[in-house]
């Protein structure tokens, strides 16, 4: 009888000749972009002990963690994202390096869904410690972006802070707060109005997009001070000068990870964000080295 031939779990692919040597050249052109703006390249292992994305708050789910017990009964899980191991390495074996620190990666991160799994491989960059110009970063991203997929992307930005001073306007929990983002991030805003009372400010603001004009009328109509929050964003677009670059108040950030500007990517023909990033200061102090950070990732598939 002839045995039952051994297929790939489900969610995984192989990948033959010539579509790995399509990626590795496309993928060239990102390395190089980094380490001409040098970047040093860096690897972490495929397995992460669990408790490191549950202490910083990882935006990856633990129901999309693939789950393994180690030896030592302690649970880990396939690298689900690349910038929480790096803030670990940059918090460990590179504490005692100067800052800033300017890393490269390419690997992939492991997730489960409802199709079963999946394996995404990413190339991206963290920068810890310093400062550097947002437009510049979302240059960079742009630039890499360009590289791998032969065009340029869209980006779309806003800032955790926003979010976060209109949800403490409503005095909503934690349960309540994840609820709310869940519905922004589906763009569901008439739910988001009927559960939540007093939710007119926010439901006005994550109906707006756009440049200039969505800050000039996010300012108008919304009762909370975000003078701050806009004025950042108002100063990336000028320095962007608008190309390319937008403002999108609905954007749903995962808030205590990112804590300024994060962004994500659009290329045309493509379901999703292709590249996505943001500041994440308080992933570095939560792992006991306290500086600031920004870093994103461009998914290469």
């Amino acid at each position: 009888m002839r045995e039952k031939m051994i297929r790939t779990p489900e969610g995984m692919r192989d990948k033959l000749r010539d579509e790995c040597a399509a990626r590795r050249k496309c993928e060239a052109g990102v390395f190089e972009l980094f380490q001409k703006q040098k970047f040093s390249e860096v690897s972490t292992p495929v397995l992460e002990r669990y408790e490191l994305f549950s202490r910083i708050g990882s935006p990856i789910s633990e129901e999309m963690m693939v789950k393994v017990i180690g030896r030592d009964g302690r649970i880990c899980v396939l690298r689900p994202d690349n910038t929480a191991p790096i803030a670990r390495l940059a918090a460990t074996r590179l504490q005692n390096e100067p800052l800033p620190l300017k890393l490269w990666y390419a690997q992939p991160v492991y997730r489960a869904d409802g199709n079963g799994f999946s394996e995404i491989r990413q190339a991206g960059i963290e920068i810890i410690g310093g400062r550097p110009r947002s437009h510049k970063v979302l240059y960079l991203a742009r630039r890499a972006a360009e590289r791998y997929y032969g065009q340029t992307p869209h980006i779309e930005v806003s800032h955790a802070g926003i979010l976060q001073k209109l949800f403490r306007q409503m005095k909503l929990d934690d349960t309540e707060t994840e609820r709310a983002l869940s519905l922004i991030g589906r763009k569901n805003f008439a739910d988001l109005g009927d559960e939540f009372p007093g939710a007119d400010d926010l439901v006005k603001l994550v109906r707006l997009s756009g440049g200039m004009d969505a800050l000039d009328e996010a300012e108008q109509t919304v009762g909370v001070n975000l003078s701050d929050e806009l004025a950042i964003l108002r100063n990336l677009l000028k320095e962007t000068q608008g190309r390319q670059v937008s403002v999108d108040f609905s954007l749903a950030p995962l808030l205590g990870y990112y804590t300024g500007l994060f962004f994500r990517g659009y290329i045309d023909g493509a379901a999703g964000a292709v590249l996505s990033g943001g500041w994440y200061g308080n992933v570095m102090k939560q792992l006991g080295r306290d500086a600031p950070a920004v870093g994103f990732a461009i998914h290469l598939e």
